[in-house]
């Protein structure tokens, strides 16, 4: 009987498990669309917008950490400073925890020179896609760790040829909209203005509010004290 009453709450303890599992709010987060079997697709893969050269973002099957595809990011080589990169808006509660994480990669071949990084960033957004007003600031202002939050910074010094999770998070502000996840690389050359090189590989992008998870374990510890009392 002992056997039996080991796998059921097991079994309650999947369930509780699958609960806790918070849901990814972005769609093809590991760039598993357009199909690139036949080779690199430039551009940003529905439903992520891209912004700067679309020829410095590209669907691959080079690497992939989660599935057989990722998104790879170079440049831009437009001036010194500039970025590449990617967004997507999903609807968002103020006062909600957000967390945003991601993979990234850089090959020993192809590494980041100079100053050239990469981060995941979080935006929270108002209904007319604007930064979040707040703080004595006017709607549209950037302010970190108020309506911008942003992971640490992937650049030459993190590791070769493995995959490295970065990691972000922040509540919504009164009046957020929407939540914009940013991937980014940004080209900030050698120091001297010359350009500098370097890709980086980005995957399993997630944004996801955590779930009710200490709901699900009270409920398994009444289950737990009741068949005890039995």
């Amino acid at each position: 009987m002992r056997v039996k009453t080991a796998s059921a709450a097991l079994a309650v303890l999947a369930g509780v498990a699958g609960f806790a599992s918070a849901q990814n709010l972005l769609g093809n987060g590991s760039f598993e669309t357009p199909d690139a079997s036949g080779g690199d697709v430039p551009g940003a893969p529905a439903p992520w917008l891209g912004f700067n050269d679309p020829n410095t973002q590209f669907t691959t099957q080079a690497e992939a950490f989660d599935g057989v595809q990722s998104l790879k990011t170079f440049g831009p080589f437009d001036f010194i400073g500039g970025g590449t990169g990617m967004v997507q808006q999903v609807p968002a509660i103020a006062g909600e925890t957000y967390t945003g994480e991601i993979q990234a990669l850089q090959q020993s071949g192809d590494a980041l020179q100079g100053g050239n990084f990469g981060v995941f960033k979080l935006e929270f957004l108002d209904a007319s896609g604007q930064f979040v007003a707040g703080l004595g600031q006017p709607a549209g202002t950037p302010l970190a760790g108020f309506n911008v939050f942003e992971s640490n910074a992937f650049d030459a010094s993190s590791p070769l040829d493995a995959w490295t999770q970065l990691g972000v998070g922040g509540v919504a502000p009164a009046g957020t909209a929407t939540v914009q996840a940013v991937i980014v690389q940004v080209q900030l050359g050698d120091g001297a203005g010359g350009f500098t090189g370097g890709a980086i590989f980005w995957d399993a992008a997630t944004v996801t509010v955590p779930a009710p998870a200490s709901a699900a374990l009270l409920g398994l510890g009444g289950l737990a004290a009741a068949r005890r009392r039995r």
